[in-house]
């Protein structure tokens, strides 16, 4: 290879970041613009109270956390005027069976039912919990509200008021969290509250379908028209086929006002680490050049080397202070977005804040290796699965659980 020849691929390499940057620059103004003026929002459905549609509740349970009965019971305190809260629990010994019993009781006029047992052939652990619950529901709108969400009347109605337009088959909360003490607590927010909503909010402004299945109204008529939930089962990542062949059939995704509330007692950084090497393996199974080229180029640590490399290379600037400033500045727009999704005081100091920032934007880089090695290797609880075919297809390579998760 010539010198010159040799010159202008490094050249060429060295622009890619500035690229980066110019994209980085559209979401993060995009996100922030629309968490300000759009964000907690609430929409009001156009029917009076009694003449709002039903909703069915699908809550897939497995075990026992601190917070799932306050969880549980946010969704028997609705005040909406029809639904069902059809709970989803796999193993009739499964505790979470008392708990769910123990609320009935406390609240007789809530139209909720225990179904246990899961549908045949369905690998997906959670497809598999919810089939029954989905199948039996008698409103045509389906609640998928998983065990982690906290839940209220506001949410409900203002998601009901967004799927009101025929062209909206789907409403989803972006991922969030309560208010937790704790430093994992708070790097778990700054991940949702920061990168992920980032995301999410500025793929949703620019049209771009961007989705996942925590908590999210879908309307049941469309979703039978794909084959129906069970059908979906065939894939670990459920939500993203369901929100790709919605949004291929001309259908449109909207975003909920206010975001998903995650309420969970403990959690560890190695669960933290673990969740999301989970989901970037996912990723990169389902869109390996986004996930496993694009996606580190939105993420400071690679990017900011990269780019301080460039600058070096191109300008001849310090490379130790062009990435000080490329943080700074990052990590600035990251708290006023995480401010604007929070909409209200942080429950950590700034202190904090930025100690969970700097270790959330750190174990990025493990999360990325971890998840690129044996990338089609996914453990969800105890059961581990190989993934192939771009995520289409999988097998239980080992299932060590007496109750599927």
């Amino acid at each position: 290879m010539d010198e010159f020849l040799w010159s202008c691929i490094v050249h060429a390499l060295a622009i890619v970041p500035w690229v980066s940057y110019c994209f980085m620059i559209t979401f993060f103004a995009t996100s922030i613009f629309y968490g300000r003026c759009f964000l907690h929002q609430l929409s009001s459905p156009s029917q009076v109270m009694d003449g709002l549609p039903g909703v069915s509740i699908v809550k897939p349970l497995m075990g026992i956390d601190p917070f799932l009965e306050m969880n549980l019971e946010s969704h028997f305190n609705l005040a909406y005027p029809k639904f069902e809260l059809l709970c989803c629990i796999q193993d009739e010994r499964d505790p979470a069976v008392d708990l769910v019993q123990r609320l009935q009781t406390r609240h007789p006029n809530v139209d909720c039912r225990v179904l246990i047992g899961g549908c045949n052939g369905i690998l997906n652990p959670m497809v598999n919990n919810m089939v029954p619950g989905y199948d039996s529901a008698k409103y045509d709108i389906i609640w998928i509200s998983t065990s982690r969400i906290k839940a209220s009347t506001d949410i409900l109605k203002d998601m009901v008021a967004k799927l009101e337009n025929p062209r909206v088959a789907l409403v989803h909360q972006m991922p969030f969290t309560t208010d937790q003490k704790g430093l994992t607590h708070a790097i778990e927010k700054v991940y949702f509250g920061c990168s992920a909503s980032r995301y999410h909010l500025a793929f949703h402004s620019l049209g771009i379908s961007c989705f996942t299945g925590m908590s999210y109204l879908v309307k049941k008529p469309e979703l039978d028209n794909l084959r129906g939930l069970s059908w979906f089962g065939r894939f670990l990542a459920e939500d993203f086929f369901i929100a790709k062949l919605l949004h291929d059939r001309g259908f449109r995704h909207q975003v909920a006002a206010v975001p998903a509330q995650q309420n969970v007692a403990s959690i560890t950084i190695a669960d933290y680490k673990d969740r999301m090497v989970r989901w970037l393996r996912l990723r990169l199974n389902m869109m390996p050049i986004t996930a496993g080229f694009l996606e580190p180029l939105g993420e400071s640590v690679p990017l900011g080397i990269y780019a301080s490399w460039s600058a070096y290379y191109l300008f001849g600037v310090n490379p130790y202070l062009w990435f000080a400033g490329h943080w700074l500045v990052w990590i600035t727009l990251d708290y006023i977005q995480l401010k604007g999704v929070q909409n209200g005081p942080l429950p950590f100091s700034l202190l904090i804040f930025m100690l969970a920032w700097v270790i959330r934007e750190m174990l990025f880089v493990l999360i990325y290796f971890e998840a690129v090695l044996n990338v089609r290797r996914i453990t969800w609880g105890k059961r581990t699965y190989f993934l192939s075919d771009c995520g289409k297809s999988m097998r239980v390579a080992s299932d060590k659980s007496i109750l599927p998760i």
